[in-house]
């Protein structure tokens, strides 16, 4: 992560210094406009280097612009048309519903449900596991995702695109000295 951030200041400073030496060229700016004119009569190659600065700065403002056209729409909320009106359900009650339908296989307090709408108003389901003894995972596994999308197209008529399983083994707690450190000596 620090490369990647390291990379995209280096551009950003190059970006910038190359966009300052054409404004240069364009406005008199007394001795920056003197410094970007040896610059460039003393380093044929510098000229070079910012074309392929200014594609690549480029490339990453086109490939910006596109993730931010192109991302998914997620919704907060999934609204069921009834007699009277339309109800408005939140994402937080869609994954308490989740998690109570959860309550004969595994424990709901170590059970973490997350739910993702698209915008053709069905649920993409993750549900992370928290257990100890990691017995019958298949099993339960099965059953949570047979559980999950009948509780959703019961209680809020939603279907589901994908339920997803995760289990996770609880770290064993850490003693009170690390083994790694070395206690003090009184003597």
């Amino acid at each position: 992560m620090r490369v990647i951030k390291g990379l995209i200041a280096l551009l950003l400073i190059a970006g910038i210094f190359g966009i300052l030496g054409l404004y240069s060229q364009l406005e008199n700016l007394g001795v920056v406009t003197t410094f970007f004119q040896d610059l460039s009569f003393q380093y044929d190659w510098l000229f070079y280097f910012y074309q392929v600065v200014m594609l690549t700065l480029l490339a990453i403002l086109v490939l910006a612009f596109g993730l931010v056209l192109f991302k998914p729409i997620r919704k907060k909320e999934i609204y069921l048309k009834k007699e009277m009106g339309q109800v408005n359900v939140p994402l937080r009650s869609l994954e308490s519903i989740a998690r109570v339908s959860l309550r004969d296989i595994v424990n709901i307090e170590e059970t973490q449900v997350k739910i993702r709408l698209t915008k053709h108003q069905k649920a993409d389901v993750e549900v992370t596991v928290i257990d100890e003894k990691q017995q019958q995972l298949l099993s339960k596994g099965k059953q949570i995702q047979e559980q999950i999308p009948q509780a959703l197209q019961q209680m809020a008529k939603l279907e589901t695109n994908k339920t997803k399983v995760v289990f996770k083994k609880r770290k064993a707690d850490a003693s009170l000295l690390p083994s790694n450190k070395k206690g003090s000596r009184v003597i």
